[in-house]
């Protein structure tokens, strides 16, 4: 459901599209905000994973296994291929599949969380959200070890009061269960909780799972893609998140007001 969305300004003078986002609240009230769930790469770290080659290290290990079909290219997303493969493999061979392809993608996990960087403000941000006392959790598609060493480098781990990795969920995003898991662990509701990603896949998942997104295009993805995704909120940078809940909180109390004056 859709109780807001952005005007979003294109600069056409700018080699990339440089984004300014002004909300335009509809009259149906909005919940304050009390969990955001976040994204990793892309998001809250610059992405800088080789997504490609992960995709060719995957369908190097199904030509190793006679798995690959001609539907299957370095197209698709990794979750795509497993559950087509899901489909048709019996399931030993398809765990025999997954184990390797997440040794594979860790080993490369982990080199780039060794070199990424923090975007600007994010853990000032997140010591603000937390001061709020809005819950903090992180969904991923990263594995546990790549995802800890990120977090540990920029001494934000304890921030999150909730984290769940690919290693912690038998599904990844697009799929609803990883946000589930988050949100239960958070105990919250999705009716108070946003998903912010970078990825469609995140406003996918978060569609699934029946709460709000924030899209910020600072990832591969591009604003065209995550605009087809209808997200209900889009960011020009994950530093206007503050910005987006202060104007859902200053929505809420003005309908908690109008209803308290209400006869």
């Amino acid at each position: 459901m859709i109780i807001g969305d952005f005007l979003v300004q294109v600069d056409s003078r700018a080699t990339h599209q440089t984004i300014s986002c002004s909300l335009k609240l509809s009259e149906e009230p909005a919940m304050r905000p009390r969990a955001v769930i976040f994204d990793l790469d892309g998001t809250i770290t610059h992405f800088n994973i080789d997504y490609v080659g992960m995709r060719r290290a995957a369908l190097a290990e199904l030509d190793k296994m006679n798995l690959r079909t001609p539907e299957l290219t370095e197209q698709l997303y990794l979750y795509v291929m497993l559950q087509k493969v899901r489909t048709t493999a019996d399931a030993a061979t398809y765990e025999e599949l997954r184990e390797r392809l997440y040794g594979r993608l860790e080993e490369m996990e982990i080199k780039a969380a060794r070199e990424v960087t923090l975007y600007p403000d994010v853990e000032m941000m997140l010591r603000e959200l937390r001061d709020r006392h809005i819950k903090l959790g992180l969904v991923t598609n990263n594995g546990r070890a790549g995802t800890n060493l990120t977090l540990d480098r920029f001494r934000i781990r304890t921030l999150f009061d909730a984290i769940v990795t690919r290693d912690d969920c038998r599904e990844m995003k697009p799929d609803a269960a990883p946000v589930i898991m988050v949100l239960t662990e958070l105990n919250a509701q999705v009716e108070e909780a946003i998903l912010v990603g970078d990825g469609v896949m995140d406003m996918i998942a978060a569609k699934a799972a029946g709460l709000r997104s924030a899209a910020v295009a600072t990832g591969p993805s591009g604003m065209q893609h995550l605009l087809q995704t209808e997200p209900d909120y889009v960011l020009a940078s994950i530093s206007d998140l503050l910005e987006l809940v202060d104007l859902l909180e200053s929505e809420n109390d003005q309908n908690a007001s109008k209803t308290n004056m209400a006869p």
